[in-house]
């Protein structure tokens, strides 16, 4: 379709006060197909046409008129005011390096004007204009209609998207809520759903937390917080029967900052020995969830034993260094060897012993 009809028709739509969504509900059609007329990428069939004529209140010719360039009835003029549209001057539909010339086939007949290297205006010679200025003032015309439907699809595109954005997170809020309600009334999961305290205890724990910062303990009360994630884990993880649903690197949190901020705020000589030592909980991360696959799959080969070599080789060093820097130096100038043979070593019997019950368990089948 022409660019110049759709742009009409984008200005009736926005003339009379209506979207596209609007637009396209009274005439019956998608707002995409709305959309895709005003970006001269399809047109109207002759329904849609008079429907909208009848919307507007104009008439088919009145809808489809497009106007004209008119060129002075004597000659092509490269002038811009002798340009107009629908009656108006539109110079700025031209590029800059149109002059104040006008060019005669035939020759200029009032005799005004001369162009550059032409014969003289009373032999009728028409001037000399050489076909790459002509063909210069054609792209620079060109380039201007181009950008203009560039910048057209460009906005007619942004507003589509952020539509259909929109939309999207309409539905995504939608679903939250029907998660949520679901969740609430355990139609998914089959179970009993949410009791009282299950929907109340985050603003329990928010209360307690305030109550202990007016007696100035926000820490560790901050701490408490820790509990909401664990609770809901913990009651999930025991009735699926599955342990790793259980969110253990917050227990080691809370473990951790709760005891170290008792110890801050009670016994203060206990609380340098307790975050220079108990910060070997954090380790227990992995063992916790490699244990746990090595049990359920009968494979000690997936126990993490480094962590734990790391964590007895550290943490004895560390006690020891409680009681004598010197003894302390020693352990871990020595110890660091055994630890680290056991290593290799753990891997190599646990394997041997592996491979044995295997083959014990071949020669058992084919007997």
């Amino acid at each position: 379709m022409n660019i110049e009809i759709a742009n009409r028709l984008q200005q009736l739509r926005k003339k009379n006060g209506l979207s596209q969504e609007e637009l396209a509900a009274r005439i019956g059609v998608s707002r995409q197909a709305v959309s895709k007329w005003e970006r001269a990428e399809a047109s109207p069939d002759t329904d849609n046409l008079v429907l909208l004529s009848q919307l507007y209140g104009i008439s088919l010719d009145e809808l489809l008129k497009t106007g004209s360039i008119h060129l002075p009835d004597r000659g092509v003029s490269l002038k811009k005011e002798a340009y107009v549209h629908n009656g108006a001057n539109v110079p700025e539909m031209f590029p800059e390096n149109y002059t104040d010339e006008e060019i005669y086939p035939q020759g200029d007949p009032a005799g005004r004007i001369s162009a550059p290297g032409s014969s003289s205006p009373e032999n009728g010679a028409a001037p000399d204009i050489k076909p790459a200025d002509r063909s210069a003032g054609r792209k620079s015309a060109d380039f201007g209609s181009k950008y203009e439907k560039v910048m057209y699809k460009f906005e007619t595109g942004l507003e589509d998207k952020m539509d259909r954005l929109g939309t999207k997170i309409e539905k995504g809020m939608d679903k939250l809520s029907d998660s949520m309600d679901n969740f609430q009334s355990g139609t998914n999961t089959g179970k009993k759903g949410l009791s009282l305290f299950d929907k109340t205890l985050p603003l329990m724990i928010g209360a307690a937390f305030a109550l202990m910062t007016m007696i100035g303990l926000a820490h560790p009360g901050w701490t408490l917080f820790l509990l909401i994630p664990l609770y809901y884990t913990f009651v999930s993880a025991v009735r699926k029967k599955n342990p790793m649903i259980f969110c253990y690197p917050v227990l080691c949190a809370f473990v951790y900052f709760s005891i170290g901020g008792i110890c801050d705020q009670i016994f203060r000589s206990w609380s340098d020995n307790w975050y220079g030592l108990m910060w070997l909980i954090f380790l227990t991360i992995p063992l916790y969830y490699t244990g746990y696959f090595a049990v359920k799959k009968r494979n000690p080969l997936i126990f993490c034993y480094p962590v734990l070599a790391l964590m007895f080789y550290i943490g004895i060093g560390i006690f020891l260094s409680f009681f004598s820097w010197h003894i302390a130096d020693r352990w871990f100038a020595a110890a660091w060897i055994p630890f680290l043979i056991s290593i290799p070593f753990y891997y190599i019997v646990i394997s041997h012993f592996r491979n044995k019950r295997k083959q014990a368990e071949m020669k058992q089948n084919v007997c």
